[in-house]
Parts: C-alpha cells; sequence; structure tokens
C-alpha cells in the first residue's frame, strides 16, 4: 500500500511540474532584441558586409527567409506586389532588407532573381545562429520592422500586420 501512495505522490508530482510551461514563448515575447539589432552583420550580393546601424531610412524591413521555403516565396511575392510597400520604398521611407538565413550560397544565388532591385538582398553567413543573439525567431519567414534607431517596432508573419505601423 506503501509504495502505491509513492507511486501516486511521483505521478502527481511529475505532472505537476510538466504542465509549468507549454514549451513556447508567448507571442508578446516573440520577436524581442536580444542585443543591440544595430551590430547585426550581413553580406550583400556583391560580398560587401553591412551592419544595420550602417544603413539610412526611418524604416527597415528585415525579411529572413529560406530560400527552399514555399512559405518564403510566397511572402517575397506578396511583398512584390505591395502598392503601399513599393511607394514608400521609392520614397525612401521604408529600406527592405531580404536576409537569407537557411541554406547556402548556392541556393541564395539561385534565388535572388526573386528579389526586387529596389531591396537589399542579403545572406547571413552564420545562418539562424547569427540571428539569434539579436532576435527571438520562432519560424521562417519572418518580418521585422525597425525604426530608424534599429529599435523594434513590430514582428510579424506577414505583410498585413505591418501596414498600420508604416502608414503613420
Amino acid at each position: 500500500m506503501k509504495s502505491i501512495y509513492l507511486y501516486l505522490a511521483c505521478l502527481l508530482s511529475i505532472s505537476l511540474f510538466a504542465c509549468q510551461g507549454n514549451g513556447r514563448y508567448p507571442d508578446a515575447q516573440q520577436g524581442k532584441l536580444m542585443a543591440s539589432a544595430s551590430a547585426y552583420e550581413f553580406i550583400d550580393i556583391d560580398g560587401t558586409r553591412h551592419l544595420l546601424k550602417d544603413m539610412k531610412g526611418t524604416y527597415k524591413l528585415l525579411v529572413f527567409y529560406d530560400p527552399e521555403s514555399e512559405e518564403s516565396f510566397g511572402l517575397i511575392a506578396a511583398m512584390k506586389q505591395s502598392v503601399p510597400l513599393a511607394k514608400w520604398v521609392a520614397s525612401g521611407k521604408v529600406n527592405v532588407v531580404a536576409i537569407c538565413v537557411n541554406g547556402d550560397l548556392s541556393h541564395w544565388n539561385t534565388y535572388r532573381k526573386h528579389i526586387p532591385s529596389q531591396w537589399i538582398n542579403g545572406f547571413d553567413l552564420k545562418g539562424e545562429g547569427g540571428v539569434e543573439p539579436y532576435f527571438f525567431l520562432s519560424s521562417f519567414p519572418r518580418l521585422v520592422l525597425l525604426n530608424d534607431a534599429n529599435e523594434e517596432m513590430k514582428t510579424a508573419m506577414g505583410l498585413d500586420a505591418l501596414i498600420p505601423f508604416l502608414e503613420k
């Protein structure tokens, strides 16, 4: 009888501790900057290294994507068709930086024809590990909107969630 009580006590404690969290960050914490985004580094299509702090623009819209992902392809296609985004890019209000964080340089090179010439086409040489110190991104593609001081304003999976911030 004593072993049954011991067994039930162990089972109860395991179930209580197992229910302490759901293993995910709450949505309010997703995308929070973990280090200064100004120091985030990537290369462009010419192999030139860039830091976010050197980029100009009222807003920087970072598009973290995987060139082999259908979701990434769909998001970038939708962004290319967005009239408001095209207007903000042309006026210099928004600087779009598409950053490949998955795959290798050959995949990135093949995919580059899908990135508009008005955007900066970037590649993170460190892959997903290069993004982690600066942004918490649970999946790709992911959009991160930064202000001119490289402070995060919003993280989203689609452009529709960012348009209200850009219309201000």
